[in-house]
């Protein structure tokens, strides 16, 4: 159900520290929207945690302003924006108490990192 997660720096969604996929295989119209995203968040136009729908499913950020980090997903339809949030809060959280360099971690750890938190729309499959 997850399509795509991306931690990206200030406003460098070409570059972000962790994507999953790469920028290049997503589809080229959400990955738009992505970095159109981030950019109005940085510019303080967005508020800093939320969801939109698309016609791709839904999508959700959190960013931590002060450090110039956001977390983003993109996720299936089925999936409640309350589960998305909770998602991102969790890999929020995992990264900033695993990761030693926030803004420039050793890109290849941070898939460790990422890959240990379980979406609660999996917890809730019986």
């Amino acid at each position: 159900m997850l399509k795509a997660l991306y931690i990206i720096v200030d406003d460098e969604a070409d570059d972000p520290v962790y994507g999953d996929p790469p920028p290049g295989e997503l589809d080229e119209s959400i990955y738009a929207r992505i970095a159109e995203l981030v950019q109005d968040l940085m510019d303080g136009e967005v508020d800093a945690r939320g969801t939109q729908k698309t016609p791709d499913g839904l999508l959700g950020w959190r960013s931590l302003v002060k450090t110039g980090l956001t977390f983003v997903a993109v996720v299936e339809d089925g999936v409640r924006p309350q589960q998305l949030e909770v998602f991102l809060q969790k890999v929020a959280k995992k990264y900033v108490d695993e990761v030693d360099d926030w803004r420039s971690p050793d890109r290849g750890g941070v898939a460790e990192v990422v890959i240990d938190v379980i979406p609660p729309w999996e917890e809730d499959v019986d």
